[in-house]
């Protein structure tokens, strides 16, 4: 699969387990939903960096817009750990950590469809996309997600 077809998906499970964490008020209902979503987008995160994020940082057109990708990475770390680390999922003050997450997750993914996208395509002809897409599905498997 293309790496940005591969990316385009993990967002969109990203965004629907999100949905599901911020429609129930349901504490341990939330916190199955938040334990996939931290372990899915672990793995995204750290595959991205690795297989494209790299990449691009040694080119004068993607470095600033990898570089930046890396740094929304870091924040949406921070939130995602706050988040483990909050007992009551079920509060008020969790849900709304945890749109902040989200709301900073579709920054991100905003961006990086756009902008980032293009310039990848600009960088990267059919068959490497192919061959990164490859590259980023066994960094996940490594990291416990299929």
């Amino acid at each position: 699969m293309n790496l940005l077809d591969a990316l385009k998906r993990d967002h969109e499970e990203v965004k629907g387990l999100l949905k599901d964490i911020l429609h129930t008020d349901d504490g341990k209902e939330r916190g199955e939903f938040f334990k996939k979503l931290k372990t899915n987008l672990t793995a995204h995160s750290r595959s991205e960096e690795k297989v494209i994020y790299r990449r691009m940082e040694k080119s004068r057109e993607g470095k600033d817009e990898a570089l930046e990708g890396t740094v929304e990475h870091e924040v949406a770390d921070y939130l995602l750990e706050g988040l483990a680390r909050a007992r009551d999922k079920a509060s008020d003050q969790w849900k709304a950590r945890c749109t902040v997450l989200k709301e900073a997750l579709e920054h991100h993914v905003e961006e990086e469809e756009g902008e980032f996208f293009d310039t990848a395509r600009k960088l990267f002809d059919d068959r490497q996309l192919e061959g990164m897409g490859e590259e980023f599905a066994k960094e996940k498997a490594k990291l416990g997600v299929k």
